[in-house]
């Protein structure tokens, strides 16, 4: 399991690759549809993993 702090870096990480791709190739394009399917898990992870403690 991922650390809090290593799920925040990531996400950061994430949001600013989708904002990048999102401008490059638009909303709808595949790259950027799988850039945030990647974020939504990895936001999901990281709320349960406060939630639990």
């Amino acid at each position: 399991m991922r650390s809090k702090k290593e799920l925040c870096l990531k996400i950061k990480s994430l949001k600013i690759k989708i904002i990048q791709t999102s401008n490059e190739k638009g909303k709808n394009h595949p790259l950027t549809i799988q850039i945030s399917q990647k974020l939504d898990k990895l936001i999901n992870e990281y709320m349960k993993l406060t939630q639990h403690k």
